[in-house]
């Protein structure tokens, strides 16, 4: 056998388990969660609803606080801090980044979606729109400070939020589209095709998913508690 033949099998591309089900799960939960938010505001104008799609970006948010240090190698925060130097390599040599997870600039996007998705639940949790909604948490806050919230989540959040989630979607186009990269196809298997076999696969046993599903139990219920008293705060 030629020596071509026997160094082939190093080179030849893996399939790797990049994310692990309970991200994937947590991924398109969150998309739904979302878009059911916006169309209530935009479409529906339906504050209940809203309300109820908020609550449940709360116990995605929470959900992902906990499993960015107990979920799989590539879903914890550990796995994707970019630093500048990474981030400007990347911009000069987009071709020469392997690992699998996420790049530096999709790192930073992810950040940045979940900060601003913070501050968006945050703010309307003491937002108040004069037309029937309160958040629960209004009746710690002063009168200004609810009018500030309140103008940040309807006027600046909102938009923020919108175009961030726009500039997600046209970059995963891109990545599709322009550099070939089915970036749906890993987020729906959680597998990613890669040019060699050295990259660490995600932990993504039963015991990764039964612990996965009582966090995200213990986040359903702290969010339903917390809730349900505040809002008896409220109503008192």
């Amino acid at each position: 056998m030629s020596a071509p033949l026997l160094i082939a099998p190093l080179f030849m591309p893996s399939f790797v388990k990049v994310w692990d089900l309970p991200t994937r799960l947590f991924h398109w939960l969150l998309v739904l969660s979302l878009s059911g938010s916006l169309l209530s505001v935009f479409y529906i104008q339906n504050m209940e609803w809203h309300s109820l799609c908020g609550y449940s970006v709360l116990i995605l948010l929470l959900f992902r606080l906990f499993w960015g240090f107990a979920g799989g190698h590539w879903s914890r925060f550990s796995s994707f801090i970019p630093s500048v130097q990474q981030s400007l390599a990347y911009i000069r040599q987009p071709a020469a980044w392997q690992q699998p997870g996420h790049n530096p600039l999709a790192a930073w996007s992810v950040w940045a979606i979940l900060l601003v998705l913070m501050c968006q639940v945050a703010s309307g949790l003491c937002a108040d729109d004069d037309a029937g909604f309160s958040g629960p948490l209004t009746v710690f806050v002063s009168n200004r400070n609810v009018e500030i919230f309140t103008f940040y989540h309807a006027d600046i959040g909102k938009w923020l939020l919108c175009f961030l989630t726009g500039l997600h979607i046209a970059a995963v186009l891109f990545h599709i589209f322009y550099k070939r990269q089915p970036l749906l196809h890993a987020m729906l298997t959680g597998f990613r095709q890669l040019p060699h076999h050295s990259a660490i696969a995600s932990d993504d046993n039963a015991w990764q998913r039964l612990k996965a599903l009582w966090i995200f139990a213990l986040c359903t219920a702290l969010v339903y508690a917390a809730v349900h008293w505040l809002q008896t705060r409220l109503a008192a």
